[in-house]
C-alpha cells in the first residue's frame, strides 16, 4: 500500500519534472498544499521518483548518456584544476559522489589549497570552464568562496578551502553530519564504473 508521504513525493517529483516548481522544497510543498496532506517525505524519496520518471520519459539509454555526460563534465573539471593547480587536492562530496547527478541541486567540489582561488577562477575560465557566479558562505571552518557554475552538463559549486585538517574529512562543513566524498582518483573510477555498468546492461 503506498502511503501519503509517498504520494506526496511522486506528485511532487511530477511538478518538478513538468517545471511548476524551481526546487524540489517547493514542488513538496505545492503537492501537500494541493493534496491536503501534512507529511512531508524526504528529499531522497522525491529524486528516487523523479529519476524514475525520468528514465521512463527520455527511455533509459538516453538516460544514461545524459547521466555520463554530467559526470564527465565534472570529471574534466576535475582533470583541469590538477593541471592547473598540482598543489590542491579535490574531492567530490555528497549525491555526486555517488554518481547521482542531475537538475535538483549542484555537484559539490572541494578544492582544497589553492594558492590564489581568483587566480584559478579565471585561469579555469581561460581553459573552457563556463563562466563562474562567486559568493561567500559561512561554514564550521569561517567564511568560504563559493563559485557556481551552469551550463547544460555541468552544474557545481566548488568550495575554495584552505589546506586544512577539516577541509579532508567527510564530513559536511556546514553542519558536521557524515557526507559521501571522493578525490578525483576516485570519481575518475566511479565515472568508469557506471560506464562499464551502462554499456553491459
Amino acid at each position: 500500500m503506498v502511503g501519503p508521504a509517498d504520494k506526496v513525493a511522486r506528485a511532487a517529483a511530477q511538478r518538478f519534472l513538468a517545471g511548476e516548481a524551481a526546487t524540489i522544497r517547493d514542488a513538496i510543498e505545492q503537492a501537500r498544499t494541493e493534496s491536503g496532506e501534512t507529511v512531508s517525505p524526504s528529499m531522497a524519496t522525491v529524486r528516487r521518483h523523479l529519476e524514475g520518471l525520468r528514465q521512463v520519459s527520455l527511455g533509459m539509454d538516453a538516460w544514461y548518456q545524459q547521466r555520463l555526460s554530467r559526470l564527465d563534465a565534472i570529471d574534466e573539471l576535475l582533470q583541469t584544476v590538477a593541471y592547473l593547480a598540482s598543489e590542491c587536492t579535490c574531492y567530490v562530496t555528497g549525491r555526486a559522489a555517488e554518481g547521482h547527478v542531475d537538475d535538483t541541486g549542484a555537484a559539490i567540489i572541494r578544492i582544497v589549497g589553492a594558492d590564489s582561488p581568483p587566480q584559478l577562477m579565471d585561469d579555469l575560465e581561460t581553459h573552457g570552464v563556463p563562466p563562474f557566479d562567486v559568493a561567500n558562505r559561512a561554514t564550521r571552518i569561517g567564511s568560504i568562496a563559493v563559485a557556481h557554475v551552469d551550463d547544460e552538463a555541468l552544474h557545481a559549486d566548488l568550495l575554495m578551502l584552505p589546506d586544512r585538517p577539516e577541509s579532508h574529512i567527510a564530513a559536511s562543513l556546514v553542519d558536521g553530519r557524515a557526507v559521501a566524498m571522493v578525490d578525483e582518483v576516485g570519481f575518475a573510477r566511479l565515472v568508469q564504473d557506471i560506464r562499464s555498468t551502462s554499456i553491459a546492461g
